[in-house]
């Protein structure tokens, strides 16, 4: 009798171990699916204000022309320019006040990258992602935050040279001139071949962008339906 017991009592023990760790495991795949989720949500907004841009761009490029009642046309009809609320949401710039300094961002502006991956590094680091069986799906979820993610990157930072540049060109504009030189002038009355040039490659720049942005978040569709068919 004694023996029984004590095999029952392990056999009781065991069970509520095996129900604790399928609880969690659970909690970790929900975890996992809704940052991916929440990274689906963040990056289709990111395309859209990137596709934008291109418009944009691709406008000043064919007219070659920066007056601000053209520029402001022209986000008005296409933003990507915002800032974020307290809720999270997005306000984009499109009031009067917002096109004060329109020349400090609008031309020279490249949206910077910074999708969510708090819970994705803290199970990497605990080990968790292990949970996981299958090898397939553990090593493309990794690459998506790695090898995936490192070509948005990538292109973003070939932007973020060409946006410089162009931010270089005015200010090198301003300081040469024996008066005092608005960013307005300079891009209306000074424009030249290098600040063509420059457009020519931030359009080009962009669309690499938003094509790797668009295989990045089909990379993110994929792995959450296969995430979805997981079965603790």
């Amino acid at each position: 009798m004694v023996f029984l017991g004590v095999l029952i009592s392990f056999q009781l023990q065991n069970y509520s171990q095996s129900k604790a760790i399928k609880s969690k495991n659970e909690l970790f795949l929900k975890s996992l699916v809704s940052e991916i989720d929440a990274n689906i949500a963040y990056c289709e907004e990111h395309l859209s204000q990137l596709k934008n841009m291109l418009v944009i761009n691709e406008t000043i490029e064919q007219e070659f022309r920066f007056d601000k009642p053209f520029l402001m046309k022209l986000h008005n009809a296409n933003p990507f320019g915002h800032s974020y609320l307290e809720d999270g949401s997005y306000r984009y710039w499109t009031a009067p006040s917002d096109y004060e300094n329109l020349y400090l961002w609008m031309i020279t502006w490249w949206n910077t990258f910074a999708q969510n991956e708090i819970y994705f590094n803290s199970l990497v680091s605990n080990g968790l992602l292990l949970e996981i069986k299958d090898a397939d799906l553990r090593n493309r979820i990794e690459g998506i935050y790695s090898t995936k993610k490192r070509r948005v990157i990538v292109n973003e930072q070939l932007l973020k040279a060409n946006s410089d540049k162009i931010f270089e060109w005015a200010e090198a504009k301003r300081d040469a001139s024996v008066i005092s030189r608005s960013r307005d002038y300079v891009f209306t009355e000074l424009k030249d071949l290098q600040l063509k040039n420059l457009i020519e490659d931030r359009s080009y720049r962009i669309e690499l962008r938003v094509m790797s942005l668009e295989h990045y978040i089909q990379s993110l569709y994929t792995v959450r339906e296969d995430l979805a068919q997981i079965k603790l």
